[in-house]
């Protein structure tokens, strides 16, 4: 909100609207310079403007946000308010006819009618939803955390069914035609793009506010999830390419068995480090010690030594180092 610089005296409305006449026309040309007077004028005028579209902005918000939550209370509502959004951005404000809408709805008659799509969409909008509060908050989204999960619990548990619309639920959400029709200009900072975002929920939103001495044990709990969360989306939405019948490999695609090989102790590496520096040395100092044991071959071992090492060397008091230096010295 611009402040205007407030003198004894104001201009009169009369002036202002003959000053923005001038201006408008080109009569003030004449000198380089504003005036006391031109400048009260101007700022006055600004801070109407400014007035006026923070009432239009908080207006298009109430509005949004009204219409969003009506229509996640079911599937069929979220894809009524789908098809509205849809129409207003690729045809009312292309200027398209009518027509070309109800073509295009014709030719994706079934997948729009399919219960998937609409749960997907259902997933995406009220994803969308705790993205204005994340924006509402300022960048505070500790309190945010519990709820980030609850979005990624509830999509692993519909895993089958939203299958086919992984590009749904991991299309950024702010950018999402019900985002577009309502002139939602947001920016979060560090806020995941969709619910399927599982590092940055986690790294960004979840664990933060977790590391804590007196909250070790749900950081580790958080890591667990986080591991599950991203071990699930190869179980559940990638093809297993196994031929041996009855064997472990025909239960697996190759991306899942690169998770459990790779990427899962990579992880747990992770959370041992987190929980390390955020407190809780010792036990996670003897898990790092296991998982060494444990993963010797893994690609990341030889450096992960390295790491440990450093982190449990002494402390060397700078002050001992000097004494020592002089009395070598002498």
């Amino acid at each position: 909100m611009l402040i205007p610089i407030r003198l004894k005296r104001r201009p009169c409305a009369a002036w202002i609207a003959c000053l923005s006449v001038c201006m408008a026309t080109g009569a003030m040309a004449q000198t380089d310079n504003l005036t006391e007077a031109d400048r009260i004028a101007l700022l006055d005028q600004l801070e109407k403007i400014q007035k006026q579209s923070d009432d239009r902005v908080s207006g298009l918000y109430r509005r949004a946000i009204q219409d969003y939550r009506a229509a996640i209370r079911s599937d069929d509502a979220t894809m009524d308010l789908y098809l509205k959004c849809y129409e207003k951005v690729h045809f009312e404000d292309e200027k398209r006819k009518s027509q070309e809408f109800r073509d295009w709805k014709r030719k994706n008659k079934q997948r729009l009618s399919s219960s998937s799509m609409r749960m997907a969409l259902r997933h995406q909008l009220s994803w969308l939803l705790l993205s204005i509060e994340a924006a509402r908050r300022e960048g505070d989204v500790s309190e945010l955390g519990d709820r980030a999960i609850q979005h990624l619990d509830q999509i692993f548990q519909h895993a089958e069914t939203l299958k086919e619309h992984r590009a749904v639920l991991g299309q950024n959400a702010l950018s999402s035609v019900f985002a577009q029709a309502y002139k939602l200009n947001i920016k979060v900072k560090d806020w995941p793009k969709s619910a399927l975002d599982i590092a940055q929920i986690y790294d960004k939103v979840v664990m933060p506010p977790l590391r804590q001495p007196d909250r070790i044990s749900r950081l580790r709990t958080a890591w667990k999830q986080r591991i599950m969360h991203e071990g699930m989306v190869f179980e559940k939405w990638t093809e297993a390419k196994g031929t041996t019948i009855g064997k472990k490999d025909a239960l697996r695609s190759p991306q899942m068995e690169k998770f459990l090989s790779i990427t899962r102790p990579q992880l747990q590496w992770e959370m041992e480090v987190d929980c390390f520096e955020a407190g809780d040395e010792r036990a996670s100092a003897l898990r790092m010690l296991k998982h060494l044991e444990t993963n010797l071959t893994h690609k990341d071992a030889p450096q992960w030594i390295k790491d440990f090492q450093a982190m449990i060397q002494p402390e060397v008091d700078s002050e001992s180092v000097s004494d020592g230096e002089q009395v070598a010295s002498e």
